[in-house]
């Protein structure tokens, strides 16, 4: 073989090789891509799957803003829910239950009395939304809070405006908290927001506002004590002459009851001594005749003196 066969022998079998190499090669890349392509759409379901589940807690509500069937006026309830939709899909949890706005100390709300004192209040409102309704509520008015705080200050506002602070610092607190519950339910209403309870926790007005509430309270007690005392020494005073009434006509009903007794005993005593002598001729001589001698044979008798004469026996006890 010459020179020009070699070299024609080894360009052909550089080619032979030169085609067995690259579609080798082909053959590896193609087979990573498969396996590159089959993670990705493992991973594009998984996080499908993932995003199709939704959690709802206790007391909310969810509520689909947007989605492939657009908003929806169905509330989630509690609980885990699945659809492949929620995952293009945009929800947001709303609260519903039973819960408190405060707005007190930095955030307390400042109203201005009918005689143009600054007021500053600690209020608490608490409500809650009909769970039916919450996405009705949410779609239509979107955050409801934003309304609960507009007229947690609105209407206090305007129902402190009719009264002067002095009053609203006193014994017109009560009315004003009432007032402003009634109202501000009203008007939370028009949103189906319930109002459950509406608290005045606290009332600072100016020091000489409250210096002056302070002494009228002082003196409005100073009147109240004088008066219970005054109507405590009438009582007794009564009391006192009601008893002294009845002291006195209890001796007079004794004294009454005594002497009628004596005075019987006298008569049966007379008539005794009649039944016994009818030639009786002085009754009393003799009775006092009797006495007498009953003094004279009591051994516990008083009797210093007896003077006899004529006529009647005179019987002389002294005194102790």
């Amino acid at each position: 073989m010459g020179l020009r066969d070699r070299i024609k022998v080894g360009a052909g079998e550089g080619r032979a090789a030169g085609t067995s190499g690259p579609s080798g090669g082909g053959g590896l890349l193609s087979s990573k891509w498969t396996w590159f392509l089959i993670v990705l759409v493992l991973l594009v379901v998984f996080l499908l799957l993932t995003a199709s589940f939704r959690g709802i807690d206790g007391g909310y509500k969810g509520v689909v803003l947007n989605g492939p069937g657009g908003p929806s006026k169905e509330e989630l309830d509690e609980g885990w829910h699945f659809n492949l939709g929620f995952a293009f899909s945009k929800i947001e949890t709303v609260r519903y239950n039973t819960q408190t706005r405060d707005m007190a100390g930095s955030n307390g709300l400042t109203v201005r009395s009918s005689d143009n004192l600054n007021i500053v209040m600690d209020v608490s409102l608490v409500y809650h939304l009909p769970a039916n309704k919450v996405a009705d509520i949410t779609l239509q008015y979107g955050d409801y809070r934003e309304i609960v705080d507009r007229y947690m200050r609105s209407v206090p506002r305007n129902v402190v405006s009719n009264f002067t602070g002095e009053y609203i610092g006193g014994i017109g607190r009560i009315i004003v908290e009432e007032e402003i519950h009634r109202q501000i339910t009203t008007e939370l209403a028009t949103y189906d927001v319930i109002v459950d309870d509406f608290l005045v926790r606290s009332v600072d007005l100016p020091d000489s506002v409250d210096a002056a509430i302070e002494k009228k309270i002082a003196a409005e007690q100073a009147v109240i004590t004088a008066e219970l005392e005054r109507q405590s020494i009438v009582i007794k005073a009564m009391g006192e002459a009601d008893r002294l009434a009845l002291e006195a006509e209890g001796i007079r009903n004794a004294t009454i009851i005594q002497a009628n007794g004596t005075a019987e005993a006298i008569r049966l005593t007379i008539g005794q001594l009649r039944l016994s002598d009818p030639g009786l001729t002085n009754a009393t001589w003799a009775y006092l005749t009797m006495l007498y001698i009953q003094a004279l044979t009591d051994p516990d008798t008083n009797v210093s003196f007896v003077i006899l004469g004529e006529g009647v026996p005179i019987i002389i006890q002294p005194g102790p």
